[in-house]
């Protein structure tokens, strides 16, 4: 007897990301921080800007996540810079379309994380005494944190269905030097909002998210 894998589920996910921000930054500011990647997908892509001065508009589609799909775990880096002179936090609110079936993917079946913390050149600010804090549980790379639960399905530390009201993910002290206003390609830091599915046997249908990441005034955290 032969075993025949029958393709069964295909999930589109399109993430957009934003903020309501000009190309000219201000006091707070959010943009793209460079190009995002996408590894193990199969008919998946993903796209967004390189530029750090544009706006983070990035369309994630997941592509291929039943078991036709011979790779272990499909995975999207998007780097996003922010820009602040002023303590700030970074918000994260989920909206979309989600499949009603139970046994169809759903957001906590796309796991959700964030890491990789780094200046934007040299007109970033570092302070002495005082860290940029990602907030639990989204302090991960969700494609390490993957397990099976007791239903057979994989779940993680953390997911798109944990952001679903307006979430904190991120905050820490000022993070530009000086007082220029036009957004540049070194006044800044970058981190690696992270996004995971593991191909599995899920019914048929997809589920749609767009995700808004917000930076805003945050805790009084001295530099």
């Amino acid at each position: 007897m032969r075993l025949r894998v029958i393709n069964i589920a295909v999930l589109i996910c399109i993430l957009v990301f934003g903020a309501n921000v000009k190309t000219i930054a201000q006091s707070l500011d959010i943009s793209s921080g460079g190009q995002p990647t996408i590894t193990g997908a199969l008919n998946g892509s993903v796209s967004g800007s390189a530029d750090v001065t544009q706006n983070l508009v990035v369309n994630i589609n997941f592509g291929e996540v039943s078991p036709a799909n011979p790779n272990s775990i499909i995975k999207v880096v998007v780097p996003i810079a922010i820009r602040s002179r002023q303590p700030y936090k970074v918000t994260v609110t989920t909206s979309g379309s989600i499949n009603p079936a139970a046994q169809a993917i759903q957001l906590s079946d796309i796991g959700y994380g964030n890491n990789n913390m780094r200046v934007l050149g040299y007109k970033a600010r570092i302070c002495s005494g005082s860290s940029h804090v990602f907030n639990a549980p989204f302090n991960n790379d969700p494609a390490t944190t993957a397990t099976i639960n007791s239903s057979g399905r994989v779940a993680y530390q953390s997911t798109i269905a944990n952001t679903t009201n307006s979430t904190v993910i991120l905050s820490g002290p000022d993070l530009t030097q000086g007082t220029n206003s036009d957004r540049s390609t070194n006044d800044g830091w970058v981190f690696d909002a992270i996004f995971v599915v593991t191909p599995q046997f899920f019914a048929a249908g997809s589920t749609s998210a767009t995700l808004i990441f917000t930076i805003s005034p945050g805790p009084n955290v001295p530099c």
